[in-house]
């Protein structure tokens, strides 16, 4: 159990490096791949709560950390998607690609509308309808692209962990 939760905050910490230094997408108005937002998706819809929240926790922190503006729109988020996923994981198929390319859509969708709502009702961003929709598309097919290829390094990653044996009085 706690080589499972060295893995994942070391992954959150990659993913959270990979995210920062990956490049904007121009056609997409400069968005970035959701890494953090598919993680937080990821570990809501295969552990159980404590390691959700272990994984919510940290990936918004970073994400706002490193989000040019203030802290707010990933702690806000990352619980909403967190909580949804992990009350409907034994409804959904989380390892069926089509169920990862939709819910992968909608967490960047998601995550990049609260975004707006709040930068712009703050001030710290102008909103540009035009520019607004090209970042609502892009975050929708980069989100997309993210969790299906996320997940299965993930659980390839997890498979790696060796496996406790009951040896001796333990």
């Amino acid at each position: 159990m706690l080589k499972q939760r060295i893995l994942m905050l070391l992954v959150i910490g990659t993913g959270a490096l990979f995210q920062q230094f990956l490049p904007g997408w121009a056609i997409f108005g400069g968005m970035k791949p959701p890494i953090l937002a598919a993680l937080v998706l990821h570990y809501a819809l295969r552990t159980d709560s404590r390691n959700m929240w272990m994984a919510i926790i940290p990936a918004a922190l970073l994400q706002d950390g490193l989000n040019l503006g203030s802290f707010g729109p990933a702690l806000l988020t990352f619980p909403i998607i967190g909580m949804v996923a992990h009350r409907i994981r034994n409804e959904v198929f989380a390892d069926g690609v089509v169920t990862q390319l939709f819910m992968g859509a909608v967490i960047g969708l998601f995550f990049t509308f609260v975004s707006l709502l709040i930068f712009t009702a703050s001030g710290q961003r102008p909103f540009h309808f035009g520019q607004a929709m090209l970042r609502l598309i892009g975050s929708f097919v980069l989100g997309m692209i993210t969790l299906p290829l996320l997940s299965p390094a993930i659980l390839q990653l997890e498979a790696l962990i060796p496996k406790r044996r009951n040896y001796g009085w333990q």
